[in-house]
This record gives structure tokens, C-alpha cells and sequence, in this order.
């Protein structure tokens, strides 16, 4: 898995860094193949207070692009708000996936 991690008006410290490919890492267990990532974390310069920090994702694989974004109070919340937004998005192109594979094989078994 690729993953490539941009920050916008913030410091990207080892530890965020960390914690964005510990996250974005875990869903490669739930989809196969190559798999690039993008990431892109930014604090929200004309506000002081209140959900300034936002995280978007967006993630290629299987020829399909994923994108979710989410907005918190601090950076890491940003990016455990994202993530059931995109890991809903993989399970759905999965299933997707898996049925429209199923219904090409019955349709083969029919026709023999």
C-alpha cells in the first residue's frame, strides 16, 4: 500500500504521520490488490475555535476511486471520523464486486 500524506497551515509530526498509517494501513487488510492512498490533513485558517481540522482520503484501488472527508477538533478525531465513512465505502464496492462475480457464474453454470 501507497499511502502519501500532505498537511495544509500545520506541522506533520511523526507521531500524526504515525497515526495516519496505522489507520489507512488496517483497511488494506480489508481490500486486496494495489492500493494507492492519499492524504491530505489541513487546519482551517479564518476560524479560531470549533471543527478547524479537516482530513480527506481518497483511494485508489481495483480501478475504483474512494473519497471521504471529515472534519473535527483536533487532528486525530478528523481522522477517526473518516475512517468509517471510507471502510463503509470499501464493504460496498465489495459486495458489489462479489455479487456482480456470483451472478456471472451462475449465469455460466446455467448455460453448460
Amino acid at each position: 500500500m501507497n499511502i502519501s500524506i500532505k498537511a495544509t497551515h500545520l506541522d506533520l509530526t511523526p507521531s500524526i504521520k504515525q497515526y495516519v498509517e496505522e489507520k489507512i494501513g488496517g483497511l488494506g487488510k480489508i481490500i486486496f490488490g494495489p492500493i494507492e492512498a492519499k492524504v491530505e490533513l489541513e487546519r482551517d485558517r479564518h476560524h479560531q475555535s470549533g471543527l478547524v481540522f479537516r482530513a480527506e482520503v481518497t483511494m485508489f484501488a481495483g480501478g475504483k476511486v474512494l473519497r471521504a472527508d471529515a472534519l473535527g477538533e483536533d487532528m486525530y478525531a478528523a481522522i477517526d471520523l473518516v475512517m468509517p465513512k471510507l471502510r463503509e465505502q470499501i464493504t460496498k464496492f465489495k459486495n458489489k464486486r462479489d455479487t456482480l462475480q456470483r451472478r456471472g457464474a451462475r449465469l455460466a453454470k446455467k448455460k453448460r
